[in-house]
């Protein structure tokens, strides 16, 4: 046992880190191919090996437009660098937008986007009998406008749950297109959306609100 511990303090959990076949895109245009770690919540840079036995390099955030990988299920999955924030709960026409910008999955595009960000997070739980900290993983959901250079949230999906949290994606929507495309609000509350079925948002905006 003492030999196991001592291989984990040596070779830290980097060493299990998952890499994924893909491709980086650079904001010069330039592209590297190889293994990529997808980044998680917050991360500023991406971690990028050209073989299993290759050094591993880093890259940062601002430098990056986007890459694409291979996932488990043999689907491509595809990312890109964006600012991201919310509305401001004094004043909700206004956005507290993210400095940096952040990696994102394309959950779709249109003249509106639908981007997540999957992050990992704990709970705590218990009484005399101690406490007991249970992980779980979630996806924060992301909309961008038509010319906005940012996203702003609209929910929170954790799997451990299976529904919606820390927001009201309805009440979101309301505030940031009544004055843009009032019906657009009405429409997906008929939808009635899963986050699974998220991509529609996009869908219902462009036959509704999205014809010029």
């Amino acid at each position: 046992m003492k030999k196991i511990v001592l291989f984990l303090l040596i070779f830290p959990i980097s060493l299990f880190a998952k890499f994924n076949s893909g491709e980086i895109t650079f904001n010069d245009g330039s592209v590297k191919s190889g293994l990529i770690e997808v980044p998680k919540y917050k991360d500023t840079k991406i971690k990028f090996k050209q073989s299993n036995d290759a050094v591993v390099e880093k890259f940062k955030v601002e430098d990056v437009k986007g890459f694409q990988i291979l996932n488990d299920k043999n689907e491509t999955e595809n990312y890109i660098t964006l600012r991201v924030g919310n509305n401001k709960i004094l004043n909700p026409k206004k956005f507290n937008i993210d400095e940096k910008k952040s990696f994102v999955k394309i959950v779709k595009q249109g003249k509106i986007s639908v981007y997540l960000i999957h992050y990992e997070g704990n709970t705590t739980s218990g009484g005399n009998g101690g406490m007991t900290v249970n992980s779980y993983g979630a996806d924060a959901y992301y909309l961008q406008r038509e010319n906005d250079d940012f996203a702003f949230a609209i929910g929170l999906h954790r799997y451990d749950l299976n529904f919606m949290t820390g927001m009201n994606l309805y009440a979101v929507v309301e505030m940031n297109f009544k004055e843009i495309c009032p019906e657009f609000v009405n429409k997906l509350k008929e939808a009635d959306l899963k986050a699974t079925e998220f991509s529609r948002i996009v869908d219902i905006y462009e036959e509704n609100c999205g014809k010029k």
